[in-house]
């Protein structure tokens, strides 16, 4: 009777994406689930927080989720980015995706500072990631996310930018408005940092509930003063909706990478689900709103 070994079975290995002459598209980053919930999430948002403006914990909430999200693609992408890799396409997408979700928080700054530390903690961490990601880009788009070792690679040159033209992100004028930009996202940064510091040094001597509510009157008498409502309602819609055409027509000038971004994957099933979550707050609040106004109107009666 003769044995025979057991074969030696090899896993395929994985194909190593060509990030040196191929745009390179990850849909956990960039895909189409991640794009619709963030583009649905920020407009929840300014309806919410636009109609229930007397809200505050309505604002507050959905402003932190605004920061948290954000916040927790830049950092996922800067995980992938330096473990896997990480395309020049992938990287401007979320810069896009990021400032978007994050348009109507950043019009009513102001509001947001006299809300809490927990949300100015949340701003200024999105605030910091942002800045260090869009200058981690802007720095040198034509090697970024490129591998050092590879010369001559054209992925990054063949990248198209969209800016109400179609625009090489290699553009030396673009590269100097983009580092513009993101430079002075320093300073609402520092702004987060100072303000932080202000409401953990409050909690401290007088406790949550205490400051906050001395703060909401000081800036509710400035805003009396000013004769100027405490919000700015569906601020920043304009630069929300061109951010959101130009997001789309870049990917769609970018013909190599729609069929992939349009494909859904488990990265996506999860922003969707976190988008449901969002979904369902939001009718919450606005059940609240509905059933004020009915016990407002039987008092009336």
């Amino acid at each position: 009777m003769s044995s025979s070994s057991p074969a030696n079975v090899t896993c395929p290995a994985s194909p190593v994406p060509d990030f040196c002459n191929t745009i390179v598209t990850n849909p956990d980053i960039s895909g189409i689930g991640i794009r619709v919930a963030i583009y649905v999430q920020t407009l929840i948002n300014m309806v919410v927080a636009s109609w229930l403006h007397e809200n505050e914990k309505a604002f507050r909430d959905t402003s932190r989720n605004s920061f948290t999200i954000s916040g927790g693609l830049i950092i996922s992408s800067l995980i992938t980015w330096k473990t896997r890799g990480l395309s020049l396409f992938d990287a401007l997408i979320v810069s896009m995706l990021t400032t978007i979700s994050t348009a109507f928080v950043s019009v009513n700054f102001p509001y947001i500072r006299t809300l809490g530390l927990s949300i100015n903690v949340a701003s200024l961490v999105f605030t910091a990631f942002w800045c260090y990601w869009g200058l981690q880009i802007w720095s040198s788009p034509s090697t970024f996310g490129l591998p050092p070792d590879i010369a001559n690679c054209s992925a990054n040159k063949d990248t198209k930018f969209v800016a109400f033209v179609t625009v090489s992100p290699l553009n030396p004028g673009l590269r100097g408005f983009a580092l513009f930009i993101f430079a002075i996202g320093v300073i609402p940064a520092l702004g987060s940092l100072r303000y932080s510091i202000v409401w953990l040094l409050r909690y401290w001597r007088t406790g949550s509930e205490i400051a906050k509510d001395n703060a909401a009157y000081r800036f509710a008498k400035e805003m009396r003063r000013k004769r100027k409502t405490h919000i700015t309602r569906f601020g920043g819609l304009t630069g929300l909706i061109y951010m959101i055409v130009t997001t789309e027509v870049m990917i769609a000038r970018n013909v190599s990478t729609k069929e992939a971004l349009s494909k859904w994957s488990y990265g996506q099933f999860i922003a969707m689900a976190m988008l449901g979550q969002q979904i369902l707050d939001s009718f919450l609040y606005l059940k609240q709103l509905v059933n004020e106004k009915h016990r407002r109107l039987a008092q009336h009666r």
